[in-house]
């Protein structure tokens, strides 16, 4: 009885209170005062907790409440918000009943805000200050609740999939990011957002990515049930409206995501939440609705802006930087900079990932990114105290910003022609852009960019900035370090692409970059990469050499290669010279014997193309360039290759051109030392068997020596190949050549000095590189040599140089390389020191000739004889034999002021060379500008070479090529006639083998080896007619 008792006593006070409650309601609903209404909806915002039967009838009283004019003032305000207090209070009971009244509620709440947002903006009335400070606190309160609703609204909507519903739940999405971006985005120009906005702003923006992901996934069910081929299953099932609905609100929210992203980037870092939950919902709601969302958002423009921000922070941060520094930059603070950016990075990767081909459609946007932050990088490298920066941008933003570039790359969606114009885009006529900035003094360190060449306020992409160029130098090579998973197309156009690499590279502020700067890179493993500094010109050859081992697979794309490596064999550049030997070194070292040693042949023919007399002893002929590049590929092949290459050149020992071919080789560093111990001895041997049957042919013609008789001769080969060889190879056998010889090569030394001065200009070179020759192998067989004939020879070397005319002087210059070795070996003659000694005083004299030259080369060659002779002398008083005017005893700047400690100073430096170059691992500044300095001039140089047409001396102007002109047929009298010599010449050679002939055959040799090359000659001609 009690129980019923109680139970009917509690069964009557939950009718009164729902009876009070619905009076409650109806007096609120009849309500036309706007007070009137305000008391009696905070009546019922004090009311006990509304059971859920009770939710239907608040909430419909709450929307008929609801006033959706304009806000009339303080109190308007007022009554909105206790009805959305009202309203949180019965989310908290149930939401999914009620949903759509609920929505409906919201959509006013959300509409109503947003319109008053926009009447705040235009009618505050300074007049109604205080009264519009509690109006301007009430506003944020009423938006931060119907966000909060509008949180525990969205899960429930996300599990009713209904047409109905979900088109409603789309109007009521739209209404509330409207008024999300005009509070946060909008409303900061009126009274600064609040922070619970942001917060509830946060939390929303989670809440709508969830249902938009719901909804994606009831989609994809709908349209899986749709494609089955049951018909009343499809009928059923088939709901066209809600695609569109939930498409629809999906877009709405990117586009409302990728906003307050962009306005949280710009708030300085007090939108953290805000900024995190904006572009990881874009990135998410994006991949989720690929294939379905492309036709309504830019997903480009995404991407752009994502790039955009990021090269808007970097730019902030490093102004910032490069204003002064009281002290260098530390670490923490770097990261702290870089982090933001990073994640703008990584979100625009995503994003790309997903859409590659819209990301293709903004390459050049793309490509943008990493050379602004490569460009930064080189630009921190300039100021020590920023190294953390430079070191925090190489490990955080770096690889993401060529990961970006590699996403778009790898894609299996982008075509292999736009991957390749991608490529393509790279060292895009930079050789005609560096010639047009050639003349600007302005240039002086275009390498290290400043922040106005980075950054520059032209937004223009397709405008090339060349201060970039040392960036996009790096990102180019980063492909070439990308290239063994890069498709075969992209690989071929990157081997296309390497010509203009050597172009670039010709470029004054490229060559100094390469040669003087270093660039950071990671190393190590993934979990704990270092960040290692290298030199950019090691970083050029990795890069290279990873691209020449990825070229192999295709044989196009190695066609290419090795067409780039042979025909740049010639570039007139040294450093591009200097690259491609490197390469071809590589490809020695590491190819199968097989393809080394066909490749090593290619290259000694056309070694054989280019040889002709009159180029052998100029350094700078194509001849000797390629004898130089081919000698230090031998270096590294096998020794059998060298062997045969150099049995090769050997095997017509008569032949004027094998002849030829042997000293360029042996005058560029043959590599002696490769060769096997049968075939080295031998070599040697015949070397200077030769060399003594030249000298003692001079005896024979009793001290007379033949001199060229045409432009084309050359005086001396075994002379000038001895000389080579004995600089590439040390001879330990005393016993080689014989007293005798040794006396004829200083007397024969002393002839060539004797006709020097009666000798016309042309036989003046010869003669000086003859004697040039001479003073090499005698500084390299000093021990063999007497003290009287190295007296003797000294004192007339005295005579040549000191009494020679100016005219003979230049052409003497030639000599003076070998003249500094030959006066560092007179250390280890034990002369008397007594200034009354012939010799003792022209060893000064000599050394006072040398140390005069202001030349930069011949002063090294200077101090390093000196240096060599005043460690080995016996004498004491060395300070006789430096000219108080030596070159170096001026003041370095002015040039005119002799200071008398200045050689001893620069002397001690000189000798510890090697241990400044290893404690100075970094550039100066001052080296960069000479090294700009000296890169104008090479570029000028290569320039002349390119306008200058490269003729044969063989052509004759009659009958040059014409690519356009038909070939002209040969006389038949002219074509039997050369059958003929061939022919006799054959039969010739054959009579001369015979045993009975064998004398008769050396004095013809040499006869019919030119009229072989003769008939050679004409053969070649006939040819091209």
């Amino acid at each position: 009885m009690q129980v019923d008792g109680g139970g009917g006593g509690g069964e009557k006070e939950a009718v009164r209170r729902s009876g009070e409650l619905e009076s409650l309601l109806e007096a609120i609903k009849s309500s036309e005062v706007l007070e009137n209404r305000i008391a009696l909806i905070n009546q019922l915002d004090g009311s006990p907790q509304y059971c859920a039967d009770d939710l239907s009838l608040v909430l419909k009283s709450l929307i008929v409440a609801w006033d959706d004019s304009g806000c009339s003032g303080v109190s308007h305000c007022m009554l909105h918000k206790l009805i959305l207090q009202v309203a949180l209070k019965c989310s908290d009971i149930d939401t999914t009943a009620c949903l759509d009244q609920f929505l409906a509620l919201g959509a006013k709440a959300s509409s109503w805000c947003g319109k008053h947002l926009l009447w705040s903006a235009e009618s505050i009335d300074e007049s109604e200050e205080v009264q519009e400070e509690e109006h301007s606190r009430l506003l944020p309160e009423i938006i931060s609740m119907t966000l909060n609703i509008s949180i525990k609204l969205l899960p429930s909507a996300a599990k009713c999939s209904t047409m109905d519903m979900v088109h409603t739940v789309g109007d009521f999405i739209s209404e509330l990011l409207i008024l999300m971006e005009r509070s946060i985005v909008g409303y900061k120009k009126i009274h600064g957002a609040a922070p619970d906005i942001a917060r509830a702003a946060a939390g929303l923006l989670d809440e709508t990515i969830k249902l938009c992901k719901a909804y994606s996934e009831i989609t994809k069910a709908h349209t899986s049930k749709a494609s089955m081929p049951n018909e009343e299953m499809t009928v059923k099932h088939s709901e066209p409206d809600l695609t569109s609905d939930v498409i629809r609100i999906t877009t709405s929210t990117i586009q409302t995501l990728c906003k307050m992203g962009t306005y949280a980037a710009s708030s300085g870092g007090s939108q953290v939440t805000l900024l995190n939950a904006s572009w990881k919902g874009v990135v998410s709601l994006l991949q989720i609705g690929k294939g379905t969302v492309e036709a309504k958002v830019n997903v480009a423009e995404i991407i752009l802006t994502l790039v955009s921000l990021s090269i808007e922070s970097l730019r902030v941060a490093a102004v910032t930087w490069c204003t002064p520094l009281v002290e260098a930059l530390g670490t923490s603070d770097a990261r702290r900079a870089f982090l933001p950016i990073k994640f703008f990075l990584i979100n625009a990767v995503r994003i790309c990932s997903a859409y590659p081909s819209e990301a293709m459609t903004i390459y050049k946007n793309i490509i943008k990114c990493p050379l602004v932050i490569t460009s930064s990088s080189i630009l921190f490298s300039k100021e020590p105290r920023l190294k953390a920066a430079n070191e925090g941008l190489v490990e955080l933003l770096e690889p993401t910003s060529f990961l970006l570039l590699d996403t778009v790359m790898k894609s299996p969606e982008v075509a292999p022609e736009s991957k390749c114009q991608l490529v393509h885009y790279f060292l895009q006529n930079e050789e005609a852009n560096c010639s047009v900035h050639m003349g600007q003094a302005n240039q002086r360190e275009i390498t290290l960019a400043s922040l106005d060449c980075i950054f520059p306020t032209d937004s223009d992409v397709d405008h090339k900035n060349r201060a970039l160029l040392p960036a996009e130098l790096i990102v180019f090579l980063h492909f070439l370090n990308a290239s063994p998973w890069l498709r075969e197309e992209v690989v071929i156009e990157l081997s296309k692409k390497l010509h203009d690499l050597l172009n670039v590279l010709t470029c004054e502020d490229i060559y100094s970059y390469v040669l003087g700067c270093q660039i950071p890179s990671l190393y190590g493993a993934d979990h704990s990469p270092v960040v290692v500094w290298q030199p950019v010109y090691t970083f050029l050859i990795q890069a290279l050499k990873t691209f020449m081992i990825t070229a192999v697979a295709s044989s196009v794309a190695w066609n290419e290669l090795e067409a780039f490596l042979l025909e740049n064999l010639f570039h007139p550049h040294f450093l591009c010279l200097d690259i491609i030997t490197e390469l071809w070194c590589f490809f020695m070292r590491y190819a199968a014997t097989e393809t080394s040693n066909y490749l090593v042949n290619q290259l000694f023919l056309l070694l054989k193309t280019v040889a002709s007399p009159e180029k052998v002893l100029a350094p700078l002929s194509a001849l000797r360039k390629v004898a130089r590049a081919f000698c230090i590929i031998l270096s590294y092949a096998s020794s059998a290759t060298v062997d045969q290459i150099y049995t090769s050149v050997l095997d017509d020992e008569n032949s004027s051109k094998s002849s030829i071919l042997h000293l360029a080789l042996l005058m560029e560093g043959f590599p002696f030392d490769s060769l096997s111990g049968a075939v080295k001895e031998l070599a040697v041997k015949k070397m200077f068997t030769s060399f003594a049957g030249y000298l003692e042919s001079y005896s024979k013609n009793h001290g007379a020596i033949n001199l060229p008789t045409s432009a084309l001769d050359v005086i001396g080969l075994h002379v000038h190949a001895l000389a080579s060889a004995l600089k590439c190879c040390k001879i330990k056998d005393d016993n080689i050549i014989d007293e005798k010889s040794i006396t004829t090569m200083f007397k024969f030394t002393i002839s060539l000095k004797n006709m020097f001065g009666s000798a016309h200009d042309r036989i003046r070179d010869h003669l000086a590189k003859h004697i040039s020759s001479m003073l090499d192998i005698i500084s390299n067989m000093r021990h063999l040599c007497s003290f009287s004939d190295m007296e003797k020879l000294t004192l007339e070397l005295h005579h040549l140089f000191l009494s020679t005319s100016e005219s003979s002087s230049a052409v003497l210059s030639q000599c003076k390389p070998s003249m500094a070795s030959f006066m560092a070996i007179l250390g280890h003659l034990n002369v008397t020191e007594d200034d009354a000694n012939v010799l003792c005083s022209a060893m000064g004299d000599l050394f006072h000739f040398m140390l005069r030259e202001r030349h930069w080369a011949f002063m090294h060659l200077a101090m390093g004889s000196f240096g060599y002779f005043a460690a080995r002398t016996s004498f004491t008083e060395l300070w006789k034999f430096v000219p108080g005017d030596a070159a170096l005893s001026y003041n370095a700047i002015t040039g005119m002021v002799i200071d008398e400690n200045g050689f001893m100073l620069e002397l001690r430096d000189f000798l510890q060379k090697e241990a400044s170059l290893h404690a100075n691992s970094s550039w100066s500044e001052q080296q960069i500008c000479f090294l700009l300095s000296e890169g104008r001039a090479l570029k000028k140089l290569v320039e002349a070479y390119s306008e200058t047409p490269v003729v044969s001396e063989t052509e004759k102007p009659a009958i040059s090529k014409d690519v356009s002109a038909k070939k002209r047929k040969m006389p038949d009298g002219v074509c039997e006639g050369m059958v003929l010599l061939q022919n006799g010449l054959k039969v010739m050679r054959s009579a001369f083998n015979e045993a009975d002939f064998a004398e008769l055959k050396d004095r013809f040799a040499a006869h019919l080896s030119r009229l072989e090359d003769a008939v050679s000659q004409i053969a070649s001609l006939s040819d091209e007619i």
